[in-house]
């Protein structure tokens, strides 16, 4: 019983601290991406994708 609970404190800790991480990095490489090509790019897309993807979860788990 412990285990799984001390399983679950770890999994959301690790959520938790990885997930504005995740969101800032991205956001990041999206601005620097687009900065360089003077319009949003696939790859920023795909960045902006995941910036709001772990903006979304974070706000779900609060």
């Amino acid at each position: 019983m412990w285990a799984l609970l001390f399983r679950r404190v770890r999994l959301m800790v690790v959520v938790v601290v990885l997930l504005p991480v995740v969101a800032s990095l991205a956001r990041r490489l999206a601005e620097r991406v687009e900065r360089q090509q003077e319009h949003p790019t696939f790859g920023s897309r795909g960045l902006r994708i995941v910036e709001s993807t772990a903006t979304r979860a974070r706000s779900f788990l609060r």
